[in-house]
């Protein structure tokens, strides 16, 4: 015999369906009053939201499942619809997904509990085969609820990530769109934290076999939730793989960002590189709202020249790059500085050698995992450089001299490049 033959044989079964029905109206006013008390977004429902909407779908819920007790049939096309349109309202308003399930759970342990409680013993195989048909219910309830449920947030997502996309827009063109930023859901800040960022390859990127661009969106996909859970989603961000923009909103004035400040953002690019699972070098500069548009190509210009001038991954400001930035300028102080390294133009290996020396942060070891060379062929390298050169890239007072180098002959070779990351 069926699950549905077991709870429709005999009296026993049919007593409880009865009962069931019989407190329905009881039943509802019981879980509205416990979702008051359990649920505390509840609590803060209109009271004619709470009367209305809410207590239908209870009563709707509790004549659904009796219909199942009787006809032996769960819900159909036409009642799961109803579920799914009214999970798409409540999010419509903004209640949480835990809170609608958990509602459906609660209201069914309610009325299980109170059939349960008037049953006798010879009630016990009808008792055992209603509380297995519940589950099949909420079963069948939670998909649909879900599923209307996300069904309306990736179309709110959207509307909102499009918003977003727009306010970003406004705010590199120098314009404040509030429109956007009310549809965004976002008040403007004084003035944001600009980050440009330079991302490096997951080593996922680099494994052969392996689903290359799959492995670079996976590692963008942790690093933006990883940007929403820092700044709770108040952030702006134009991000691909391999770098872009990230607008931190701030009420600090640019002039009075101390220590504090920087160690923060630095904990953010810590962050970002554990989640990423990928080293990150970030430009940083602050700026008030009507200077964002002006600030933004500089932030990306400085993390071109602390890629370019071969920095280890970490955080810059203007401030630590400000030799560079000035000879990345076209003029006589440029060129000359730049042919401080024409000698290793006949040596690739070289040039090659001295830009990871420098962006493992003078670590030899790191430098010839990275080349895949021996340790001691860096360092016969680096003696061959200061031979051509006369810098030696182990002395700590020629190091700001072989960066400046390295800026000013990409700088040379890129004229023309983009001041601006591409959108994601």
């Amino acid at each position: 015999m069926s699950t549905y033959n077991n709870i429709q044989a005999g009296t026993n079964g049919e007593g409880l369906r009865e009962h069931l029905i019989g407190s329905a109206s009881r039943l509802e006013a019981a879980i509205l009053q416990r979702l008051a008390a359990e649920l505390p977004v509840y609590r803060k429902l209109p009271a004619e939201q709470l009367s209305g909407d809410v207590a239908r779908m209870i009563r709707r819920s509790i004549d659904d499942f009796v219909q199942a007790l009787r006809s032996g049939r769960m819900l159909g096309p036409e009642q799961l619809a109803l579920l799914t349109s009214s999970a798409t309202r409540r999010a419509e308003e903004g209640l949480p997904a835990e809170a609608i399930v958990s509602a459906y759970f609660l209201g069914a342990r309610l009325c299980f509990d109170d059939v349960a409680a008037t049953a006798r013993p010879e009630d016990l195989p009808a008792v055992t085969t209603m509380y297995s048909l519940l589950l099949e219910y909420l079963q069948h309830v939670t998909t649909a609820v879900t599923a209307g449920y996300l069904q309306q947030m990736q179309i709110t997502d959207g509307e909102r990530h499009g918003a977003r996309q727009l306010m970003l827009t406004a705010l590199l063109e120098g314009r404040v769109d509030q429109e956007a930023a009310r549809a965004a859901g976002l008040p403007l800040p004084p003035g944001y934290l600009i980050l440009a960022l330079a991302i490096a390859p997951h080593a996922d990127e680099h494994t052969p076999g392996i689903d290359t661009n799959a492995a670079a969106m996976r590692k963008l996909r942790r690093l933006r939730t990883e940007l929403a859970l820092y700044s709770r989603g108040a952030a702006l961000s134009s991000l691909t793989p391999d770098g872009g923009l990230i607008l931190l909103p701030s009420s600090t004035e640019p002039v009075e960002y101390g220590p504090a400040h920087w160690d923060d953002t630095r904990q953010l690019l810590t962050r970002l590189q554990r989640a990423g699972g990928a080293t990150v070098l970030a430009a940083a500069v602050p700026a008030l709202l009507g200077d964002v548009a002006e600030m933004c190509p500089v932030a990306t210009e400085l993390a071109h020249i602390a890629t370019a001038s071969a920095r280890p991954p970490g955080l810059y400001r203007l401030e630590d790059l400000a030799l560079e930035y000035q000879l990345s300028r076209p003029g006589p102080a440029r060129a000359h500085v730049a042919r401080l390294l024409d000698p290793l133009d006949a040596y690739p290996d070289l040039l090659l050698t001295l830009t990871a020396f420098l962006r493992h942060d003078l670590d030899r070891r790191a430098a010839a995992a990275a080349l895949n060379v021996h340790p001691n062929t860096v360092l016969y390298r680096l003696r061959r450089i200061t031979g051509l050169t006369g810098l030696d890239a182990t002395h700590p007072a020629d190091l700001p001299t072989l960066h400046a180098a390295l800026t000013c002959r990409t700088a040379q070779d890129s004229p023309t490049r983009s001041r601006t990351p591409a959108n994601a």
